[in-house]
């Protein structure tokens, strides 16, 4: 089973690298660089999408956190318009 994250952005945006391995480089769980791959596109709808995919399923409690994280590093780059999803 494929585990992931996808952040889902409210209008098309420009995500560098530099972005991505910020949220990945200070995450609480092991979302190592070198074997975590992303993604990001824009849907037809005018939204972009940054999926993570993980090697491990996450419970409740680690998806907040890790959830948490994410938001507040985007919000640090200047992020605000975006919604978290965590595969079960």
């Amino acid at each position: 089973m494929s585990h992931f994250i996808n952040i889902v952005f409210d209008k098309k945006e420009e995500l560098d690298d530099i972005a991505v391995e910020s949220v990945l480089n200070g995450a609480t769980l092991p979302l190592v660089e070198e074997e975590t791959t992303y993604s990001a596109y824009d849907t037809t709808g005018g939204k972009t999408v940054l999926t993570i995919d993980t090697h491990f399923a996450l419970d409740e409690d680690e998806s907040n956190k890790l959830a948490e994280h994410i938001a507040n590093k985007f919000f640090d780059l200047g992020y605000n318009n975006f919604d978290i999803e965590i595969s079960a």
